[in-house]
Order: C-alpha cells, then structure tokens, then sequence
C-alpha cells in the first residue's frame, strides 16, 4: 500500500500521555500513514520559533524543538492538504488528556536533563545544597511547586491564570509579580499550565473547534466532520477505552497497546517522585484539579487510579 492510499492519522497531544505507545501500537496496521505532535498549524509554529532561538532555552530543548519544527512544518502541509479535500480518506486524529499533577511530574521527568542545571542553582541561592545532589534536587522541586502554588494563588487561582496567559501571554502575565522569579519557577509554572492552555493554545487555532465541540459517550469524546474525525481520551483509560476509540474512528482491529518511553525507568525518577509527595505538590494538585481542563475531564479525587502504576 502506497502513502497516498494510506489514511493520514496523527496523534495531537501536549505530550507524556503515552502518545509515543500509541503510535507505535497504531503504526502496525497497514491501512495508516500515523505521527505524533505537540504543535501544528501556521500560528503555532510561528509561536515556537521565538522559543527555539531564545537565549535563555536550554541546548537540549533548542535541538529538540529545531528537529520537531521541520517535521511539523511537513505534517501541518499534510493535513491541510487532506482537509482540502485532496485524497479519498478522511484524516483521523487522536488526542488525549491526563490528570494535571501527575502529567507534569512525568513532563518534568522526561526532561530532568534540561532543568537540572536551574534547579541546582535555585538550591544553592535558596540554601537548599545537600551532600547528596538528589536530595539537592528534591529540596529544590518541593520549594518551586511551592512558589508555583503562590503564583496561582497571587493570581486568583488556575483559571484566571489560564485566562491571564491567553489574553497577554506568559512574560507579561508574570510581570507584576515582580522581576525576582527565579528562571526555574518561571519554565515549570508555564509547564504546569500546559494541560489546561494546550487545547486552546494549540487545538482550536489548528482545527477550528474545542473541547465544547465534543461528545461524550462510552468513555470518550468524539466529533465528525466532512474531511476528518476527532477522537479524545484520557491516559488513565487508554488500555480500556483503545478499542472503543479507536472503533469510533473507524480504525482497527486494535488489540495490546505498546508501552514505550516508560519513566519509571528514567534517572531520578526516585527523586522527583518524592518531591510529588510533598505537601507542596498535594497544595499544587488542589490547584490545579479545578480548572476547565480538569472538570472537563472529570479529573479529581473520586479518582482513585494511580497514573504511575501504568507507565
């Protein structure tokens, strides 16, 4: 089967959602032409570039984000062909959610190499220096989610702060705060908000619809359209609700999902998750659960599936 006759699929998600197991799980049927990604579409890729060349991005994001930017550049020509009408098969695109806490305790995790130069000199400007440089980096985490619950609460809570973020963006947002936020609080208070921004942020601006658009049956959400259908799920139901979705878009038969990218394999993974035990993250978590986002997604303590158990 040649690409052209190969249905384009792509996985749209904000990441750590366990997209790269499903695309590889996704890629083994014929019938699809599958890829990834955090970003698409003209205002999105305009909106990464500065970012890419920023001064203060860390060398290993810059390579990550300048690899990702010509890949998505190819892909957002793609879909837009597809939309266009040219070729017989609808386009299909997944995406997915997952509680905000544990979604940024696994982000950060996955990037632990980019942020660990920050968070040893917020410990050592904040006497936080241990013998041992996990317990450095653990004491660090725990007083930046602290701040980063102080930030939220200065702001009127998550979702003002999202609001805030959309209207004037994150340098401006922050800006009455003060100039004295340290770098480190400042690129994990934006990655906490990314859950709750990403489907405005990213999703709308690239297909013209949001999550109101969706509706919700059988454990997940959906939407039809002339030249593509919509899937939505969440991390913590995908062994569950794959079939069903994937059913819902017409593709399969689906059967075992392929875990890869596993953090609980990763280098601190010890460390971070203590600091994601601290009574800072549990404020943190309280902050975060009641936000659009996370209602949406009936996100909060009548969950009782542990997210980390499934990685």
């Amino acid at each position: 089967m040649s690409d052209t006759e190969q249905t384009l699929t792509i996985v749209y998600q904000f990441g750590k959602v366990a997209s790269t197991s499903l695309v590889n799980t996704l890629a083994k049927l014929p019938a699809l032409d599958v890829h990834q990604s955090h970003f698409l579409g003209e205002s999105a890729l305009q909106r990464i570039i500065p970012i890419a060349v920023d001064k203060s991005t860390n060398a290993s994001f810059h390579e990550h984000l300048r690899g990702q930017l010509l890949s998505n550049v190819d892909l957002s020509y793609r879909l837009k062909r597809v939309l266009a009408g040219h070729g017989a098969a609808k386009l299909k695109v997944i995406s997915l959610s997952r509680e905000p806490l544990e979604w940024l305790r696994s982000g950060l995790l996955q990037d632990l190499s980019g942020y660990r130069s920050d968070l040893l000199a917020f410990a050592a400007e904040n006497g936080l220096v241990a013998d041992d440089e996990r317990e450095t980096l653990g004491a660090a985490l725990e007083a930046v989610l602290a701040r980063i619950v102080g930030i939220l609460a200065a702001k009127g809570g998550i979702n003002a702060a999202v609001q805030e973020f959309h209207q004037l963006g994150g340098k401006a947002m922050l800006a009455p705060l003060g100039p004295d936020i340290p770098l480190i609080v400042r690129k994990l208070f934006f990655l906490a908000l990314r859950p709750h921004t990403w489907f405005e942020e990213h999703f709308r601006p690239c297909f013209a619809i949001g999550l109101e658009d969706f509706k919700p049956a059988d454990g997940v959400w959906t939407l039809r359209q002339p030249r593509a259908d919509f899937v939505l799920l969440r991390y913590e139901d995908l062994e569950d609700r794959l079939v069903v979705a994937m059913g819902k878009l017409g593709i399969g038969p689906v059967k075992i999902l392929q875990r890869d990218n596993v953090s609980r394999t990763k280098p601190f993974a010890g460390t971070v998750t203590s600091a994601f035990a601290s009574d800072a993250a549990k404020s943190l978590r309280e902050r975060l659960i009641v936000s659009d986002y996370s209602c949406f997604f009936h996100y909060g303590d009548a969950i009782a599936k542990a997210c980390t158990a499934a990685e």
